[in-house]
């Protein structure tokens, strides 16, 4: 599979403390990751189990990354806000 664009998409979920972010490639149906905060406010990423491997180059997983460390902030902020 050839990857053309990620795409993050904002969840929030009355079960979960904070939003999260679930990362699609640009096309497919579902999401492959999730980039959650914890309790302890630390960033948590999860990859789905797929049929079809999800293959990424390097400048790819900088670029959950750099968005995971951008997010964290702002999910804290929202929440100390809220709270």
């Amino acid at each position: 599979m050839e990857l053309t664009e990620l795409v993050f998409e904002k969840v929030g979920d009355i079960n979960s403390k904070h939003p999260y972010l679930c990362v699609y490639v640009k096309g497919d149906s579902g999401p492959f990751m999730e980039i959650a905060v914890t309790d302890s406010r630390e960033i948590q990423m999860t990859i789905y189990p797929r049929v079809n491997s999800v293959i990424l180059p390097g400048e790819k997983w900088n670029e959950i990354s750099q968005r995971a460390n951008k997010f964290l902030p702002r999910a804290i902020a929202d929440e100390d806000a809220s709270g």
